[in-house]
């Protein structure tokens, strides 16, 4: 019976020394060092529909340093479903109008496809006007737009009341 414990616990050890938490591999190629800060599941009407995750490379989140966001779709989406609604809450946060956001919105039709049940999509910002996108870990796009970094990932990490907020302070490692 000892050595059946023994080799369970030791089993039980090399499965939580596993990086059950690691960067996907498009993440800590892009940030050296990348740890997770936060998770949190985003649900409408109690349907989930995606998993989030942030990750940095100094243990904690800050608008100033670079960090990677990383959606896990529970429901598939269409390409146009994605952009719309993108568009529409960058408009709601000030960006700009949705004319004004036209040139925008035709780069991001490079980075967002069709989703599917279990894509991952990661956005990696690179500088406050610069983010590079991945679908299922390939990179599809790169992005270069004013103030991108605010404008477009505060959709997810700058909420500001009810469940937004405790979703971006999930994510942020403030909840």
């Amino acid at each position: 019976m000892r050595p059946i414990r023994s080799a369970l616990a030791g089993l039980a050890l090399g499965l939580a020394a596993l990086p059950a938490w690691a960067a996907p591999a498009e993440v800590a190629t892009a940030i050296p060092g990348a740890a997770k800060v936060g998770e949190a599941r985003y649900h409408l009407l109690a349907i989930p529909l995606f998993d989030a995750e942030l990750y940095t490379g100094n243990g904690g989140f800050s608008w100033e340093h670079p960090f990677a966001l990383t959606l896990t779709y529970e429901r598939s989406a269409r390409q146009s479903t994605l952009l719309n609604r993108s568009i529409s809450e960058m408009t709601g946060r000030g960006a700009g109008n949705a004319r004004a956001l036209a040139p925008l919105r035709a780069q991001l039709a490079q980075c967002f496809p069709n989703i599917e049940r279990g894509d991952r999509v990661t956005g990696v910002s690179t500088g406050p006007n610069t983010a590079r996108f991945f679908h299922n870990g390939v990179q599809r796009c790169e992005v270069e737009w004013p103030g991108f970094r605010r404008s477009f990932f505060g959709i997810w990490l700058d909420g500001r009341d009810g469940a937004a907020a405790r979703l971006s302070a999930q994510l942020r490692g403030e909840a």
